[in-house]
Order: structure tokens, then C-alpha cells, then sequence
């Protein structure tokens, strides 16, 4: 048998006593806690209820989040422009058509050919071109009057192209030609080989600067060789020509074989006239002038009279002479020689503005015009009514 102390139930109801302490003490900070967050909830509740909607009052005291903006883009038009934007006006244009054929025209009071041409674009040979539309007017001899019916040829019409003079037709044989407008006497003798000199005497034409349209000439053709510059280059050649001797005994220093019988002219006016278009040139070129030399004006003058006498050009001479030979055959020690030649025939319209242009226009004439290495020139020029060529301008170019 066991001896058990019996239980105290004064400390059993302790016990309870506590339990029941604890639970009180738990149970009334559980309450509030609970409370307060069920007023926190509610809170939140009437606070999200309050700002929902753009028209609660309440809404404006609160910031709004900054929300992820779903955009609806008002997009920045580019505007696409009128199919016409700014108009740059075409103006109106009045057209001057070009026939397609001649067209009638009815001469006005005060009407010269020259004018009519210059109305229906017609170009500089324009006047040439209704002379040679119009039977008419050759009648009239190139006189028109107010009323007159006359022929427009269309725009563009070229001149009719004479027929080449035959080299076969003997020398001097006499034509009929009819003056049109425009014509000299120079471009006549030129366009038949002729002189303006025998034409005149042939025909007793007192006033060569007043011929007239419709005028019936007789001209004597091919009285020298229609020969223009040849290259500077050329060989030189001694043509046999009737009646010309082509060599002789030499008669100039420096210089080949020259014909016994021939005695070319000089042109003092056009030497100077050369000489200041020279200049002038390498003035405007930013080079010094030359200074004219006398012993390399003899040398030009021996190039020129053996070329003149014996029909060739080159800077060659018949002896094999060169432009440094005949300088030096003058007396003259140069460091630099150069020469320029330029030939052609007196009906042709030889001058020193015709030479000095085609110097201009060739690179190598050129280059000795504005050669910066020289300092003297001379200048000759030769003229013979019995030379193939007919006039011959040399320049010698040098420095000492």
C-alpha cells in the first residue's frame, strides 16, 4: 500500500487563480490591438471610397500617384502639303515658233531687211537669207517698200554654199557675180581668189564702199591660191609657180636662197601696231613690256623676205638656218631665242589683230607672247602681190 500525501488544494487553487490572471492580461491587449486594426481597415476603407472619382472633394487632398500614362498620342501632324504648296508662278510665255516652212510677210512702213531678219530670228546672215528668198527684191536690187509680199525663210535656213571655184579655170578668167546685202569687195575677191584691186579697175567702181545689191560685177578669178596659215611646223617647199622664180641668190643675212626678182614691201604702221598689242598682253598677263631690238628686227625681216620670196613657211630656214642662227648671224648673243610667223594673203584680210589672234589661240604662239624668260623683241612684216602667201609677220623674241 502506498502512502500518498494527500493533495493540498490550497495550491491547486493557486494555480487556477494565476492561469486566470494570465488570460486577463493577454486578453486586454489583444482587444485594443485587434480594435485598432479593425479602425485602421475601416479607415483605409472610407479613405480609398473618399478619393475614388475625379469629383470628390476629398481627392484633392491627397497626391495621385504619378500613373504609368497609357498615352493616347495627339501626335505633332506633319502636314502633308496641298498638291499645290508655294507656287513659283510659270510665266506666260509668248513663243516665236519656228515654221516648219517659208511664211508669208507683208513689209511695214519703216521695214528694213535688216529688221525683219532680226523679228523672225533669222541670225546675222538673216537679211542674205530673204535676199535669196525673194526674186523680187534681186529685182528691186535690194529695195523694199511698204506692202511688198515677200518670202520668210524659216529660222535656222542656212546660206546656199557657193559653188568652190575650179583651181582648173585659168587664171584671170572673168565671171558675173551679183552683189547681195552684206557684201564687201574683200569677201567677194576672197570668195573667187580674186583682188579687190583688179575688180575695181575691171568694173570702174568709183566708190568701193558704196556697192549695192543687185549690182552685176564681173570678176577675174583665181589670181592667188586660197592658202591660209600653214602650221609653223610645216616643211618648207619651193613650189615652181608660172612666171616666179623660186630661188636665187641669197640676199639677206642669216638667211637661204631668195628670188633675185622679188622685192616684198614693208607696213611700218602695222610693226607698231604688234608691237603695242604685245605688250599690252603681257601687261595684262602681270609681265614686264619688251624693249624693241633693231638687230633681232633684222633677223625677222631675213626670215620673212626668204619665206616671202621662196612661198613656205617655217622657223627652217631654205639653209637649214634656225631662229638662234639668224639671231646670232645679226650680231646678237642671246641665252633665250623663240619666234612666232603667222602668213596669209593681203585678200584675205591680213592685219596685226588677225595675227596676233591667232597667236593668242595657238598654245605654243602663245607661250612665247607671255614668255617671262625674255626681255627684247623684233618685229618685221613683208608684203608681195607675187608671193603665194602674200603677207608674212615674224617676231623674234630674246633675251641677251
Amino acid at each position: 500500500m502506498l502512502n500518498r500525501t494527500p493533495p493540498n488544494n490550497t495550491n491547486t487553487t493557486n494555480t487556477l487563480n494565476a492561469y486566470r490572471k494570465r488570460r486577463q492580461f493577454f486578453r486586454g491587449p489583444f482587444l485594443i490591438y485587434s480594435a485598432a486594426a479593425l479602425l485602421l481597415i475601416v479607415g483605409i476603407a472610407l479613405v480609398v471610397s473618399a478619393t475614388r472619382g475625379g469629383n470628390n472633394p476629398i481627392s484633392s487632398l491627397f497626391a495621385s500617384d504619378t500613373p504609368t500614362l497609357t498615352l493616347t498620342f495627339t501626335p505633332t501632324i506633319t502636314i502633308t502639303p496641298s498638291i499645290t504648296p508655294t507656287i513659283t508662278e510659270t510665266p506666260t510665255i509668248t513663243i516665236t515658233p519656228t515654221p516648219t516652212g517659208p511664211i508669208s510677210y507683208t513689209v511695214l512702213e519703216g521695214d528694213t531687211l535688216q529688221a525683219i531678219a532680226e523679228k523672225f530670228n533669222l541670225g546675222s546672215d538673216g537679211p542674205q537669207l530673204i535676199y535669196e528668198a525673194n526674186s523680187n527684191i534681186q529685182q528691186q536690187a535690194g529695195v523694199i517698200y511698204a506692202g511688198d509680199i515677200i518670202t520668210i525663210p524659216p529660222a535656222g535656213t542656212l546660206l546656199s554654199t557657193p559653188t568652190p571655184i575650179p583651181a582648173s579655170i585659168g587664171r584671170g578668167t572673168k565671171i558675173q557675180y551679183q552683189v547681195v546685202p552684206g557684201d564687201t569687195l574683200a569677201a567677194i575677191a576672197a570668195k573667187f581668189n580674186s583682188k579687190e584691186e583688179d575688180i575695181i579697175t575691171l568694173n570702174n567702181i568709183e566708190n568701193p564702199n558704196a556697192l549695192n545689191a543687185g549690182d552685176i560685177l564681173q570678176i577675174p578669178v583665181n589670181l592667188v591660191t586660197p592658202t591660209a596659215t600653214l602650221p609653223s611646223t610645216s616643211t618648207p617647199v619651193t613650189p615652181t609657180v608660172a612666171g616666179q622664180p623660186t630661188q636665187g641668190a641669197a640676199t639677206a643675212t642669216g638667211s637661204g636662197p631668195v628670188s633675185t626678182t622679188c622685192t616684198p614691201a614693208e607696213n611700218a604702221a602695222f610693226v607698231t601696231e604688234l608691237q603695242t598689242l604685245i605688250n599690252n598682253a603681257r601687261t595684262s598677263a602681270g609681265l614686264s613690256t619688251l624693249t624693241f631690238n633693231d638687230k633681232l628686227a633684222s633677223a625677222a625681216k631675213a626670215h620673212a623676205t626668204e619665206m616671202i620670196c621662196n612661198n613656205y613657211l617655217s622657223h627652217i630656214g631654205l639653209n637649214n638656218s634656225t631662229p638662234e642662227d639668224r639671231v646670232e648671224a645679226q650680231g646678237y648673243t642671246a641665252s633665250a631665242v623663240v619666234e612666232n610667223l603667222y602668213a596669209l594673203h593681203p585678200a584675205y584680210g591680213i592685219n596685226p589683230q588677225s595675227a596676233f589672234n591667232w597667236w593668242m589661240s595657238d598654245p605654243v604662239s602663245r607661250a612665247n607672247i607671255l614668255n617671262a624668260n625674255v626681255t627684247e623683241f623684233g618685229i618685221s612684216y613683208q608684203v608681195s602681190e607675187t608671193s603665194l602667201l602674200g603677207g608674212y609677220f615674224v617676231v623674234v623674241f630674246a633675251k641677251p
